[in-house]
């Protein structure tokens, strides 16, 4: 089979890795149609799959937006795919919307979240309708998550009879043996400790995503302040790009930049380390498809603290390998906090039980097999 994977940005190619090479093992052609940039770049060269650029505008541009839909038919008249894997919305959207003019191919859009949850006004309802259009016009719509597949039903946005989700849920699934408690990735963490000055009696509360509003960082930063007015010893990590793209309040980006119990990493390509420097990962975000970053620390052996939304609730089972808390709450959030500082036991109880469950349910290997299984049952012979 050939088999085009669709994602709008760079950055996103996180999302895919490893899928090119898994589907090359089974005697399958492989393309990745991106906007062009390093972590995609790297991904096809590892996995030695095609690369195809196509300059996709983030926001909405109409102009952009009819550019890139020509582009779209134009590679698809060109390249003859068998099917076609696309997700994130702006690559969903174009090429289900070039499925018009290819209706052979079958079109599969992977929905990992509702960026309409978080907007409102006339860009909410355009946003809305794009993401309702994707579905409609796709063969299927892998969804990344139990309770996204049912928020995105409830809501109107998806036909239940297109809906699949993989396993227990994930995008790409985790490499358990990437993320897993090694020697080496103890030490990489006891590195970046001691690199920040942060002591071994220190507690920290680690964020790993983009630094932007919808991620919730606004709410766990002060979350870490009422937290710290009682534990003294506590620091603030967040590993990440800090993007322009509905950005944290300025008052607020500039009391965090001068405080002392707060570091910024910035965008770090071995976060397994990362995960190893953490006492807790926090994921707050307003909405999230999934959040595979948490299953990544649960692989890890690190207790979570997730916000109690569609496709988050997913990663985490309450009480057992993490905390669900009320979203937008940071006194609740702090209370979470406060909880696993003070509970030595519960953060060993929980990280052990969240790696158990991650490496049963969370395999890149479960993900990767159901979308195979998936593109062989809509390819006709």
């Amino acid at each position: 089979m050939k088999i085009v994977i669709a994602i709008s940005h760079s950055f996103c190619a996180n999302f895919i890795k490893g899928q090119s090479a898994y589907l090359q093992s089974k005697g399958h052609n492989v393309t990745i149609v991106s906007a062009s940039g390093p972590e995609v770049t790297a991904v096809a060269n590892n996995e030695n799959a095609n690369l195809v650029e196509i300059p996709f505008s983030r926001e909405i541009s109409l102009v952009d937006d009819i550019k890139g839909l020509f582009s779209v038919i134009k590679f698809l008249r060109t390249e003859k795919p068998d099917i076609v894997n696309a997700g994130n919305p702006k690559t969903g959207f174009l090429f289900m919307l070039a499925s018009i003019f290819f209706p052979k191919i079958p079109m599969i859009f992977t929905l990992r979240g509702l960026r309409s949850d978080t907007l409102s006004g006339t860009k909410g309802k355009i946003v809305f309708f794009t993401e309702w259009l994707s579905c409609y016009l796709a063969k299927k719509v892998i969804v990344i998550s139990p309770s996204l597949r049912d928020h995105a039903v409830e809501i109107g946005v998806l036909n239940p009879k297109k809906a699949i989700v993989l396993g227990k849920g994930s995008s790409n699934g985790v490499d358990i043996d990437k993320f897993c408690d090694t020697d080496q990735n103890i030490l990489l963490g006891k590195e970046l400790r001691s690199r920040f000055e942060i002591k071994q009696n220190d507690f920290v509360v680690g964020h790993v995503g983009r630094i932007t509003k919808d991620k919730g960082v606004e709410e766990l930063f002060d979350a870490f302040k009422l937290s710290r007015l009682k534990h003294r010893n506590l620091k603030l990590v967040l590993a990440g790009p800090v993007e322009d793209d509905d950005p944290i309040k300025p008052e607020v980006m500039e009391e965090m930049l001068l405080d002392k119990d707060v570091v910024f990493l910035g965008k770090v390509d071995n976060v397994a380390g990362v995960y190893c420097a953490y006492d807790v990962l926090v994921l707050y975000s307003y909405r999230e498809g999934f959040g595979n970053v948490v299953i990544e620390a649960s692989s890890m052996g690190k207790p979570v603290i997730v916000s109690d939304i569609p496709g988050a609730r997913d990663t985490t089972e309450h009480m057992m390998s993490g905390i669900h808390v009320e979203p937008r709450n940071s006194h609740k959030l702090s209370e979470a906090i406060n909880l696993y500082i003070e509970n030595e036991d519960l953060r060993k109880s929980h990280g052990k039980y969240g790696q158990r469950r991650a490496q049963q349910y969370f395999s890149s290997d479960v993900i990767w097999e159901g979308q195979h299984n998936l593109y062989k049952s809509l390819v006709k012979p």
